[in-house]
């Protein structure tokens, strides 16, 4: 962890803390696009490895408009009000529809469902490109 930000408490995180974060300290994140030119941020359960982010829709929502190649932002993130502490990662990427019948066989048959839909089908892969996190610590 790097040093804390001089005029707050803020620490920047490395890439294996952001990576050990995201792959194992959270399930649901939010993912940033642009849906007809507006800015939209929707909530999803997630697998992450260190190359990748992905999860499972539905076609014609609004999260399969995503897979078409777009830049997104993908975060997750924990807090603890009561401490005033907590800490956040931010994934810049591309999203992907996921089409090769062996890798769709393979999330089929892995530990990712949907929350919302159960019979997804629809699956999308976001590569990490970038990613940054911070904590702040417990006072």
């Amino acid at each position: 962890m790097v040093e804390p930000d001089a005029q707050t408490r803020t620490h920047e995180l490395s890439r294996e803390e952001c990576l050990d974060l995201l792959q194992n300290k959270s399930f649901l994140g939010r993912l940033g696009f642009i849906l007809d030119g507006r800015p939209m941020v929707l909530p999803v359960n997630y697998l992450a490895d260190a190359n990748s982010v992905v999860f499972c829709t539905v076609p014609g929502t609004k999260l399969s408009h995503v897979a078409d190649g777009a830049p997104v932002a993908f975060e997750v993130d924990s807090s603890r009000p009561l401490y005033h502490s907590g800490w956040s990662v931010v994934v810049q990427g591309t999203a992907r529809e996921v089409s090769d019948p062996n890798e769709l066989e393979q999330l089929r048959r892995g530990p990712l469902r949907s929350w919302a839909v159960p019979a997804s089908e629809h699956w999308v892969r976001i590569s990490i490109d970038e990613i940054s996190g911070r904590r702040i610590p417990e006072a």
